[in-house]
């Protein structure tokens, strides 16, 4: 079912879009999913989206091809040091190939710290063209505090359990 309603959503962001995707700036990366597609004409394409995150966070992410893609394939990036888009000074943080259907797509998982970050979505679509769907999400990564937290709770319960059966 999950399937179906990103095949959904993706037709529905290219019939919007008509053409091949512009770079975006998401801007602040948002904790919900984003999704994103673009339908490519016959040629090869490069589609960047940029976005930043305002403290360390767990980002996951998947790209779901449709078509004709050959070649294909999803990159991350982090700004570098200059804090520019496209220098040489950007690191590569990963790079996958494309899923298609009907086999799911791939989730990559990635923590990153604060600061500013690109994906790059690449191939070549043959005659009748292409279509991909970018999903992205960020989920905040816990302080180390908080497993301690943790590991003192699940204590305190063993040590409580512990004493009711010795009684």
């Amino acid at each position: 079912m999950k399937l179906k309603s990103l095949v959904a959503a993706t037709l529905a962001v290219a019939a919007v879009s008509g053409a091949h995707a512009a770079d975006a700036d998401w801007g602040v990366h948002p904790a919900a999913p984003v999704l994103t597609g673009a339908w490519n004409p016959a040629g090869s394409f490069l589609d960047t989206f940029s976005f930043s995150l305002g403290s360390a966070a767990t980002v996951t992410s998947s790209v779901l091809s449709f078509g004709n893609t050959v070649g294909g394939s999803y990159g991350l990036w982090s700004f570098g040091s200059d804090n520019t888009f496209g220098t040489a000074d950007d690191e590569s943080l990963g790079v996958w190939t494309l899923s298609t259907l009907p086999g799911p797509a791939t989730n990559h998982v990635l923590d990153l710290d604060a600061g500013s970050y690109y994906y790059t979505v690449g191939g070549r679509a043959l005659a009748g063209g292409s279509a991909y769907a970018l999903s992205s999400s960020v989920a905040a990564v816990p302080e180390p505090e908080t497993y301690a937290l943790l590991a003192a709770g699940l204590g305190i319960v063993a040590f409580v359990a512990r004493r009711r059966r010795d009684y």
